[in-house]
């Protein structure tokens, strides 16, 4: 009779074979996963392959009614980039053995209960179609059974736990203990002892543990108090990502000149785009990149992507994919044949997709293929979850930023923290603190390593840094700019400050340029004089939308029936392109519900919208000015200007601080207004969408006198203007010109 032994990665159970079986025999081994596939069948199914999910969910989708929920089905190309929000909420319920019907019932706002419905409705649907063609998804939702005939030849199970169990996981290891004892190792520290003491039912102090899994019981059988703590650990700052990877290969300079050897060395990833910055300057191919090169990143897939609606039937496409494999080496070839013929098995299920829609279900199996790093040197780069279980002893961790660490998951997307924490679910917490979790191990396990982060007007460091359990009393240290020179042949090239002088050639402003010209003059003179431009960004502003949304809804209204008006609105924003958008979408939503409450009120007072973005033109103070005034409401003789805002936190100047203002929109559409109605009574104010409330400007006059000063002191300086910079580089955030103005 022998052990078998589990482990979380496969990096994990390498290591354990190097330090334990160099010279003899290895033991019987299998990574979690792989066990309970090895262990657990159902009968009369097959488990669906991962790249079928994606068309069975769809399929489900389109049996139903998702409007509650986004046009997430629009067509199956769409639904692709999209499907992850819903099988990671899937997966997640399944993990942790909660019933999705259980969740509405904590939902005690029923602020998520339509969102709930639908998904019910749609995992509901996706079940009966994965019965109708024999197969099952997840173990947890079925009639498994645990074939212990495998287990027959071992008279014990060890297992190295990295990471948090789910309770499917612990459910079946607590079944397995009736006829097999189990054995966990594992570390405990400050982020699991909480986790672990809840399930275990045990006190457990901070070290190292292996605990006695036997008739669905635990017990301690053996502790090593902690002791180790993150020694030799340095955390600096840099100022862009340039000097960043300098200050990795110089840290790799130094500890190769000490003696260390490159396989020791260790560069650990928290963002994994970070790679192109490393591959960009390993021109000598020092590093061995753990997580390979993705088939998507071959020029073969972009052809593919690029062909794929030409095809009149499969059979046409794989004669096209053979053609352009003969250009590939044996390995990419290898890969894509195995995806291929994997793919073919499933193509029955999926006649009734289109040609090009079959085709992108199989380029997505093959984004999900990576070919080993085999030219690759003997410094590895690696993903934090790639650490599990494994010490390494000189470590970097560079991009150490907010953002970054901690790392947001999606899984969020549907509930609340407080419904977690009632049913079960991981919160956020949870999440941050298996990741303080990781980077701790990995610290204390570390003879030396070395945090880099950020630190400039855009990117900051991770609060993680103020964990004192892992970092102490280490506080960042600022690099010097000879990092940023690290690559460079020559000599460094200092930016020199260039002072633009020039006539204001300009005879018009609007709002924005103004605001413009009063916050930076610099960026004025590169928008608005030589016609500098970003690129056009694909994402659409979600306050332009809106705005869109709500004069297209009230400029064909036929009365002010507030339910008619939020019911047509919804509509209009159901209309989107992303995952990301349509979940704005849905949240503007709950925000508009709102507004729409607080139209019903002013309009039961008296207020009646009687203009929906009105453009005007005037002359002012020497000046043409123009725009465009989202909405008027008027009430008797009075008129109220409105401009929408969808911000959060949104403020208004206050009277002492008019003459430092640089927003003068309001005071502009209601010289405009006045212009036009010299008899009314004239109102001007934001409409707070997130707030559903009207911000009204305090003292019109005054800021009306203030524009006008302003403009005339414009136009005494027009003939030579200093485009000087901004004075605080708060305004520099966001500007699509901080690199030609060296802000960044």
């Amino acid at each position: 009779m022998e052990s078998l032994y589990l482990f979380s990665s496969m990096r994990s159970m390498k290591r354990f074979f190097v330090q334990n079986y160099a010279e003899s025999f290895l033991p019987p081994t299998k990574s979690v996963g792989e066990f309970l596939e090895f262990i657990l069948r159902v009968d009369k199914k097959r488990k669906i392959p991962k790249f079928l999910r994606q068309y069975y969910l769809y399929k489900a989708i389109c049996l139903t009614d998702t409007q509650k929920l986004g046009e997430f089905a629009k067509n199956f190309t769409q639904f692709l980039q999209n499907s992850s929000f819903f099988l990671k909420f899937y997966d997640e319920l399944c993990a942790e053995c909660v019933e999705i019907k259980s969740l509405s019932k904590l939902d005690i706002y029923a602020f998520y209960d339509d969102h709930l419905q639908v998904l019910e409705a749609v995992f509901d649907a996706y079940q009966k179609l994965l019965a109708k063609h024999h197969f099952f998804d997840q173990y947890f939702l079925q009639d498994y059974t645990i074939t212990f005939e495998l287990l027959n030849e071992f008279d014990r199970i060890i297992m190295q736990v990295d990471g948090f169990l789910t309770r499917f996981e612990i459910k079946i290891f607590q079944c397995i203990s009736q006829k097999i004892p189990m054995t966990l190792k594992l570390k405990i520290d400050t982020f699991n002892q909480e986790y672990y003491q809840k399930f275990f039912d045990l006190d457990l102090e901070f070290g190292e543990y292996s605990i006695l899994l036997e008739q669905e019981k635990f017990s301690i059988v053996d502790f090593i108090q902690a002791t180790q703590k993150a020694k030799n650990l340095e955390i600096l700052e840099f100022q862009d990502r340039i000097a960043e990877v300098g200050g990795i290969f110089a840290q790799i300079d130094i500890w190769l000149n000490q003696g260390v050897q490159p396989e020791q060395i260790s560069i650990v990833l928290p963002d994994e785009s970070f790679i192109e910055y490393l591959k960009l300057f390993d021109k000598a191919r020092n590093f061995n990149f753990a997580m390979g090169t993705h088939l998507s990143t071959f020029e073969m897939y972009q052809k593919i992507v690029e062909s794929k609606e030409s095809f009149a039937n499969f059979e046409s496409f794989e004669e096209f994919l053979m053609l352009q494999l003969e250009h590939q080496n044996a390995n990419v070839r290898q890969n894509v044949l195995e995806v291929l013929g994997e793919f073919k098995f499933s193509l029955v299920y999926m006649e009734s997709l289109e040609v090009y829609e079959q085709i992108l279900v199989f380029l997505e199996m093959l984004k999900e293929q990576s070919l080993d790093d085999i030219g690759g040197g003997r410094i590895s780069v690696m993903g934090i979850l790639e650490t599990r279980g494994v010490s390494l002893d000189y470590v970097i961790i560079p991009e150490f930023n907010a953002g970054n660490v901690p790392s947001i998951s999606d899984k969020d997307i549907f509930l609340n923290t407080k419904i977690r924490e009632n049913v079960g679910l991981p919160t956020r917490k949870n999440r941050e603190n298996l990741q303080k979790h990781y980077y701790a191990e990995l610290l204390n396990g570390a003879k030396e390593s070395r945090i880099l982060c950020l630190n400039n007007d855009i990117t900051k460091p991770s609060r993680f840094l103020l964990e004192d359990s892992i970092f102490g009393a280490q506080k960042p240290q600022k690099t010097s700019l000879v990092y940023s020179e690290y690559f460079l042949n020559g000599k460094a090239l200092n930016y020199k400050e260039q002072q633009i002088l020039a006539p204001l050639n300009v005879e018009s402003f609007s709002a924005t340029s103004l605001e413009c010209f009063l916050t930076c003059k610099r960026k004025f003179y590169y928008r608005y004089i030589l016609g500098l431009k970003s690129e056009a960004v694909e994402a659409v502003n979600m306050g332009s939308k809106i705005h869109e949304a709500l004069k297209e809804v009230y400029s064909s209204a036929k009365n002010f029936d507030t339910k008619t008006l939020y019911a047509e609105l919804c509509l209009r924003l159901n209309i989107s392109n992303s995952a990301k958008e349509r979940f704005e979408s849905e949240l503007a939503k709950q925000y508009l519900k709102h507004v729409f409450d607080f139209e019903k009120k002013r309009f039961e007072g008296g207020w009646i919208p009687v203009a929906f973005e009105s453009d005007f033109i005037f002359n002012y103070a020497g000046f043409t000015l123009k725009g465009r005034i989202d909405r008027i409401d008027r009430r008797e003789n009075m008129l109220f200007v409105l401009d929408y805002k969808y911000k959060r936190s949104l403020k208004i100047d206050s009277a002492k601080s008019y003459e430092k203002s640089t927003d003068f929109q309001l005071p502009i559409y209601y010289l405009a207004t006045k212009a036009q109605n010299p008899n009314n009574a004239i109102k001007a104010g934001f409409y707070d969408l997130y707030e559903a409330k009207i911000i009204e400007e305090v003292d019109l006059d005054t800021k009306v006198a203030m524009l006008e000063e302003k403009l005339k002191a414009i136009k005494n300086e027009a003939r030579e203007v200093d485009f000087s910079l901004a004075t605080k580089r708060d305004a520099c955030k966001f500007c699509d010109f901080i690199y030609l103005c060296n802000r960044y």
